[in-house]
């Protein structure tokens, strides 16, 4: 059953999970005298969710998005962060689905999108893990026997990410809509803590504006060929 649900989400999560994103900015405003700091203590673990997305994609990246909408990999990575975690990437999306959470203090969130945020994961990493055994078998199971699931290993972290070049060009083609949509949602959640005035979201509105242009321009590097990942594992 949960691989079934697994397959599902992996194939409708880039429609499904932005709408429990909406339940941030539902209700009224929540205003409270811990505002900023739970603002600033949610902003600091998403941030660190996104820091540790860009370090798995810069370090060695994983052929993992799926192939027609399904779960695919072309080859078993076991280097950069994967040596730490199986999962890195979605280490990130918890980190940032919890420091959002922290950040808004929304009720609708706290209560339905993420533990719903939370089940889903678990569902793709299980449909995830039964489709890595049944290609890679063996060497799947003594990785798996090797490295945690989510939680890092934090032994040899440093000699990973001193021995490893870091791919900028590969992080900004490849991450540069995860990392628009984090900024995105911090700036409104920040303007909605803070409770600004008509001048603040002038200066909110010209924030967005910035992250939104910086995206399209990318996109457009992208989809022109004038910026590329380079080869891929």
């Amino acid at each position: 059953m949960r691989i079934t649900v697994g397959n599902f989400l992996f194939r409708t999560r880039n429609a499904l999970f932005p709408l429990l994103y909406l339940t941030l900015f539902l209700g009224g405003q929540h205003v409270s005298e811990n505002a900023v700091a739970m603002l600033v203590a949610g902003a600091a673990i998403a941030l660190l969710g996104q820091a540790i997305r860009i370090l798995t994609v810069g370090l060695d990246y994983i052929v993992r998005g799926g192939r027609q909408r399904k779960v695919y990999a072309d080859s078993l990575v076991q280097t950069g962060l994967f040596a730490h975690c199986r999962n890195p990437l979605y280490l990130g999306n918890l980190l940032m689905i919890i420091g959002f959470g922290v950040a808004a203090n929304n009720p609708w969130y706290l209560g339905i999108a993420m533990p719903l945020f939370f089940l889903g994961y678990a569902c793709i990493i299980t449909a995830e893990e039964h489709y890595l055994l049944g290609r890679f078998g063996d060497s799947y199971r003594h990785y798996c026997a090797q490295t945690p699931r989510l939680l890092p290993r934090v032994a040899g972290l440093y000699q990973t990410l001193d021995t490893f070049a870091f791919n900028w060009r590969r992080v900004i083609v490849k991450e540069y809509t995860t990392l628009c949509m984090t900024l995105l949602v911090l700036v409104l959640l920040a303007s909605r803590a803070l409770n600004v005035d008509a001048r603040g979201w002038q200066v909110s509105g010209g924030l967005i504006a910035l992250i939104l242009l910086a995206c399209f321009a990318v996109r457009l590097l992208k989809k022109s060929g004038r910026l590329h990942a380079g080869p891929l594992r």
